[in-house]
């Protein structure tokens, strides 16, 4: 009975497709980041001859990353319901979908409040070349929790406990500590694609877990 309900878990698991799917998503942003133009419908960005500092996401950025993630769900969610009628055993997907959902409008929701509450003020001389932000640990890890990385991370754990999925579990706390070291950094770059590491790394490690559990993926359908 034991080695029954472990193959059927085993046969309820997809994984690999929300990781690839997020993966694809985060690889999109590449473009969205460099040349959709940053709208400061706000008016909270200062400036001076060559630089412009603003202390929330670009609304192009936010918009993009709510309509992905709400689309990528729904990839998922129609993936999973197609799966479960392909090998006769379904998964109880819902909960994920709806926390990842929540998640993203909970994002869009924090970032506007944000842009007018900012726990990461902008510091009085944004444009030095040594740049230090006055803000404790609690400020960035809540900054932390509101960006797309650690949105995606969060609902990972949910479907690690949908699936009873301990190496997914173990992959989604290493994909966060990942973003949240990342995401504490201050970057002092001129460079247009100063971002390319906060997208690159997260799709990179992304797309190995895909692989990865796409290789462990069962093969045939368990019949009830």
């Amino acid at each position: 009975m034991r080695d029954l309900t472990r193959q059927v878990r085993v046969a309820q698991r997809g994984t690999w497709f929300p990781l690839l799917v997020f993966a694809v998503i985060t690889l999109i942003a590449i473009p969205v980041y460099r040349y959709a133009p940053y709208l400061d419908v706000f008016d909270a960005c200062r400036s001076d001859a060559e630089h412009t500092v603003c202390p929330a996401p670009s609304p192009t950025e936010l918009g993009y990353w709510t309509v992905a993630l709400l689309l990528a769900y729904a990839a998922i969610a129609g993936f999973y319901v197609r799966q479960s009628r392909q090998r006769g055993v379904g998964t109880p997907i819902r909960p994920y979908v709806i926390v990842g959902v929540v998640l993203a409008l909970l994002m869009a929701a924090a970032s506007s409040w944000l842009t007018f509450h900012p726990l990461l003020p902008l510091p009085a001389d944004p444009f030095s070349d040594t740049v230090k932000v006055p803000a404790g640990p609690v400020a960035w890890l809540v900054n932390g929790l509101v960006s797309p990385i650690a949105v995606i991370g969060l609902a990972l754990l949910v479907l690690a406990w949908v699936e009873r999925h301990w190496a997914l579990l173990a992959f989604s706390l290493v994909y966060l500590a990942i973003g949240a070291v990342m995401g504490s950094q201050v970057i002092h770059a001129s460079s247009r694609w100063f971002f390319l590491p906060h997208l690159l790394v997260p799709a990179a490690v992304l797309l190995l877990g895909a692989a990865a559990f796409a290789l462990c993926r069962p093969t045939a359908e368990v019949q009830a």
